[in-house]
């Protein structure tokens, strides 16, 4: 099943995604505006990742296609805990300016969201954020999300240690803000 919202489609990973997906891991630039880290993936190691990978309970990503369709990142649902109902965010996003629909990413927050909560029944998702994401950190403010609490100092990257913003959305929150645009049009 994919997800489509506004300008979005969210699907399964496919073989065509190697080439982005390859890029997404292995950039420096985005290994910098992302938690975590990553050691240099070589294509034979990407490749057998992909050979391997499916979606599971507990962990959901798909990629970011466009209506136009480009495929511009890869968005997720990680360590999904059905019992209490909450899931991790994630993604990541790299596309020329030429390939963006305005909102794009706007909307994949928001598809993956409803997925969360109206098809899994999650009731909170959650992440965290470098503190100096600015983009994520407005992106995440529009959709709903709420910022918790800093986490200080606990992502050592560009040779220090920076602190993550925890966010997250319930789904009565989501689903008020949902309402406010409906009736808003």
């Amino acid at each position: 099943m994919n997800i489509e919202y506004g300008c979005v489609k969210l699907r399964a990973i496919e073989k065509k995604d190697f080439d982005l997906l390859f890029y997404l891991i292995n950039s420096p630039e985005i290994e910098s505006k992302t938690v975590g880290w990553h050691f240099p993936i070589n294509c034979s190691m990407q490749e057998r990742w992909m050979d391997k990978f499916e979606n599971t309970n507990e962990s959901i990503k798909l990629m970011i296609e466009l209506s136009n369709s480009k495929t511009i990142g890869m968005i997720m649902l990680d360590s999904i805990d059905w019992k209490n109902r909450t899931a991790i965010f994630g993604c990541k996003m790299s596309a020329p300016v030429e390939d963006r629909i305005k909102g794009d990413m706007f909307d994949s927050v928001k598809g993956i969201l409803k997925y969360a909560f109206d098809e899994l029944g999650m009731n909170c998702v959650f992440g965290v954020l470098l503190e100096d994401n600015i983009f994520s950190r407005k992106l995440c403010k529009r959709v709903g999300f709420v910022e918790e609490g800093v986490l200080r100092k606990r992502i050592y990257k560009g040779g220090k240690f920076k602190n993550l913003i925890s966010v997250s959305i319930l789904k009565e929150e989501f689903v008020e803000k949902e309402n406010l645009k409906i009736s808003e049009n």
